[in-house]
């Protein structure tokens, strides 16, 4: 029995997402493939244009066989927080392998890369303090700073399938990682006429009201979950969707608050105050604490973290706890859901959450993500309790 993992947001599950499953079973010759995915909020720092039940129906139509859902407190941290408890999940599901997307399917390049990067030279200081002092992003800074001369190496989804390389090895897995070349548009392209769209275009087309354009870039069974949970009073969840609840949190919480958030350092909670007293929302905020320093990603994640009340304290707990359960949205039949039983290093909590020690803070960031909602049970709180395990 072979079984692959992948580390997922599916924000929404498009075409491509599809191939990567396929390409990953036909890799690796996996019998199982696991999904480890966000729930309702991204590693970008917002929230999901459709909540995790209904991407999750999503994946396992269209070829995934278990749906887990990453920790809330592992979704939204920066790359290798995030790698690092993908990583955790997928390896305490009982994975062979780990099967990510990269703008470079060069396994070696990666593994040097990730290796590299443990050793920190003069000369790549250097190119670091040049890559950042020319406006980008940490991240991707890095990345240039350490191989020069792959510059498909410093794109979003290798800089995460090297942080899976360094997450595995740091933490003493037995995960075999494997890269799939990333196929149609780029990451951020807003491209529609791409063979493969990307996530980025395709909540661009839902957004301007385009959504013929949206579902013909997802597979078919995807598509018509979504249109039909549309017709049941769906609303597509947009980033500025909690504009007034983020200033309410920042205004009534001031500097000492925010100084007390994951990632807030060096003076960031002020610059964020600041703006919160004139700023309409998220977007104004952004644009006007961002810098150089302070890339956009990070002030995004940041400003979630203020939204759900993420502290310093909180993410350093959850990320020494490790993996202390695995939240099963959903399966491809019950025989899937007996083998994970089997194969699994750390306890099962199968559909509902009730009486189930799972994270209070998930449950409240479900039922913030729910206010986005007009009609039930879309805005239903407490769901994290009540939704059923998916089986299709």
């Amino acid at each position: 029995m072979r079984i692959c993992g992948i580390i997922s947001e599916y924000n929404p599950f498009h075409l491509g997402h599809e191939e990567h499953i396929r390409k990953a079973r036909e890799k690796t010759g996996a019998d199982i493939i696991i999904c480890a995915m966000s729930g309702n909020f991204t590693q970008r720092g917002e929230p999901a244009i459709f909540d995790k039940w209904i991407r999750t129906r999503c994946a396992l139509l269209c070829g995934a066989d278990a749906v887990i859902e990453l920790p809330l407190l592992t979704a939204v941290q920066s790359a290798e927080g995030f790698a690092s408890g993908g990583v955790s999940v997928i390896d305490a599901a009982g994975a062979d392998f780990l099967c990510f997307g990269s703008e470079t399917d060069d396994k070696e390049l990666l593994e040097s890369i990730a290796a590299g990067l443990s050793e920190e030279t003069a000369g790549f200081k250097k190119l670091l303090k040049e890559s950042l002092g020319s406006g980008d992003s940490f991240p991707k800074a890095r990345m240039k700073a350490a191989f020069p001369d792959a510059p498909e190496a410093a794109c979003p989804n290798a800089i995460l399938g090297i942080e899976y390389i360094k997450a595995i090895k740091r933490s003493g897995s037995s995960l075999k990682p494997f890269a799939v070349k990333r196929v149609g548009g780029a990451y951020h392209s807003e491209d529609m006429d791409s063979p493969f769209p990307s996530a980025t275009a395709i909540r661009k087309a839902f957004r301007e009201g385009k959504s013929s354009g949206a579902f013909g870039a997802m597979p078919a069974g995807c598509a018509q979950t979504i249109e039909r949970a549309l017709s049941e009073g769906l609303r597509p969840v947009f980033p500025g969707v909690f504009d007034r609840e983020l200033l309410y949190a920042i205004r009534r919480g001031g500097p000492g608050y925010l100084r007390a958030l994951h990632d807030v350092s060096e003076g960031l909670e002020n610059r964020i105050y600041k703006a919160a007293e004139t700023a309409n929302g998220r977007g104004e905020l952004i644009k006007a604490v961002k810098t150089k320093r302070y890339a956009y990603t990070r002030i995004s994640r940041v400003l979630l973290y203020a939204l759900l009340g993420i502290t310093k304290e909180m993410v350093a707990e959850h990320n020494a706890r490790g993996t202390a359960f695995l939240r099963v949205l959903g399966v491809r039949g019950e025989r899937v859901l007996s083998i994970l039983s089997r194969v699994s290093k750390a306890p099962l909590i199968c559909g509902s959450a009730a009486s189930s020690g799972y994270p209070g803070t998930d449950i409240a960031a479900s039922d913030i993500y729910a206010l986005s909602q007009d009609s039930p049970p879309f805005r239903n709180l407490k769901r994290d309790l009540t939704e059923k395990l998916i089986v299709v």
